[in-house]
């Protein structure tokens, strides 16, 4: 997703229509965004959901602190207000913040991916047992 930003700092809130794509998986990790009103689902690469994201939630970080493109889609499943936050935002927090808390974070954020990917791995396996049994 581009966004015509003035300045790499500013925050920008956007309005996303029910069934929006806001991002998809391998797309650039180039901005956060936090639920200002409204709801997000994540789905994982092949389609299973992983989260349903209400006001307040900040999603879209962690592709950003692994320094990978997206694990994952996030669309808006009601007519949602976003804040759209740059990367450099978090760069700049990051650095601010004791190194001990940014290593924490990195690692929880590798946590999360394979978690992610271990409930997909289970959930394709059991769509392929579920079809088996189904015959």
């Amino acid at each position: 997703m581009v966004l015509n930003m003035v300045s790499k700092s500013i925050i920008q809130t956007k309005t996303f229509a029910k069934d929006d794509i806001i991002y998809s998986h391998n797309d650039l990790s180039d901005f956060i965004y936090l639920i200002e009103s409204g709801e997000v689902k994540i789905l994982s690469k092949n389609g299973l959901q992983l989260g349903l994201l209400q006001e307040g939630e900040i999603f879209g970080e962690v592709g950003h602190i692994i320094k990978t493109p997206r694990t994952v889609s996030a669309i808006a499943t009601k007519n949602s207000l976003i804040k759209i936050i740059h990367e450099n935002v978090l760069i700049k927090k990051m650095n601010e913040s004791d190194p001990l808390l940014s290593a924490i974070i990195r690692g929880l954020s590798l946590r999360i991916g394979d978690a992610n990917d271990l409930a997909e791995k289970f959930w394709i396996e059991r769509d392929i047992y579920k079809s088996i049994k189904d015959q």
